[in-house]
């Protein structure tokens, strides 16, 4: 795929987009790039329009110094989506691509005509996993994580075994050995310097992670399915099952033996997932009347 560049606010943004079809927007989770999709975009690209985007900071997109809160993501999100000009777009995302999407379909419901989200990074289920542990420090003193953060870089023998955490038991252990499709896109924000700033800067501010435990879908938010690796060791998938008692997802799936990258772990039931709730959004709710998305 020839990657293409959207300007926002000075910086380059990557992106792909290829096929025909309904408009299916993939978003990674941080430390990652749009590559992880690389298994769902050879199965849907010939019944869908896909896309994939490069979160500014990852990815071929621009690192600038700073510029990494979950809002300024959100609306980076928001103006993007206009550029592509669709009428209405289903959105795949995992981890922080999931948490700027249900801010900004919380926002902006009418852009949106289906969500796949997968392992949603809020504030309860970063603080029930293994990410959650690096919380207080970067709580206490964020000038210094970001400081720490411009600087490190993770050495290439150790990028496989970040990797491997991330997944649940079905492919650590080959993900140690023969590295999955698409690993060394999961690790494309470990080996560079100031890559992590990020996260960092993203952490240092948990107004929004928090904004999403407490976000309840009006009657005109689009139809949503949650999916969840119910091995995650990076957020917590037992919080994400008190989170889904708020978002009432129409669908929610949670795979097992899968972690934090179930589209590289498990592809086929990933992409089944997206092309049926894609395909054929459940009809929802508005007022007192059902009627199926536009």
């Amino acid at each position: 795929m020839t990657t293409q560049f959207f300007s926002y606010n000075g910086n380059k943004v990557a992106y792909t987009r290829e096929g025909r079809g309904k408009p299916i927007l993939f978003l990674h989770n941080g430390g990652a790039s749009k590559e992880i999709w690389t298994r769902q975009v050879d199965a849907l690209r010939d019944r869908y329009e896909v896309i994939c985007l490069d979160h500014l900071g990852f990815g071929e997109s621009d690192m600038p110094e700073s510029g990494y809160t979950l809002d300024k993501y959100v609306d980076l999100l928001s103006a993007f989506i206009d550029h592509l000009q669709t009428d209405k777009i289903s959105v795949a995302a995992n981890c922080m691509g999931s948490a700027m999407t249900l801010i900004l379909a919380d926002r902006r419901p009418e852009i949106f005509e289906a969500l796949v989200l997968l392992n949603p990074l809020s504030e309860q289920t970063t603080r029930g996993g293994a990410i959650g542990l690096a919380l207080p420090l970067v709580k206490r003193f964020p000038q210094l994580s970001l400081a720490a953060s411009r600087r490190i870089r993770i050495p290439a023998p150790l990028t496989r075994f970040i990797i491997a955490a991330q997944y649940g038991p079905r492919g650590w252990r080959r993900g140690l050995i023969t590295p999955l499709p698409g690993a060394a896109a999961a690790g494309a924000g470990w080996g560079r310097r100031g890559r992590l700033t990020s996260m960092a800067e993203m952490f240092s501010d948990l107004t929004l992670f928090r904004a999403i435990d407490q976000l309840r879908p009006g009657a005109d938010f689009p139809p949503l399915a949650v999916v969840w690796g119910t091995a995650n060791l990076g957020l917590s998938a037992r919080k994400g099952r008190v989170l889904n008692r708020a978002l009432e997802p129409d669908r929610e799936e949670f795979l097992p033996r899968c972690g934090h990258l179930p589209m590289m772990e498990n592809p086929e039931a990933v992409t089944a997932i997206i092309d049926e709730f894609v395909g054929a959004p459940p009809a929802r709710r508005v007022g007192v009347t059902l009627v199926a998305p536009a």
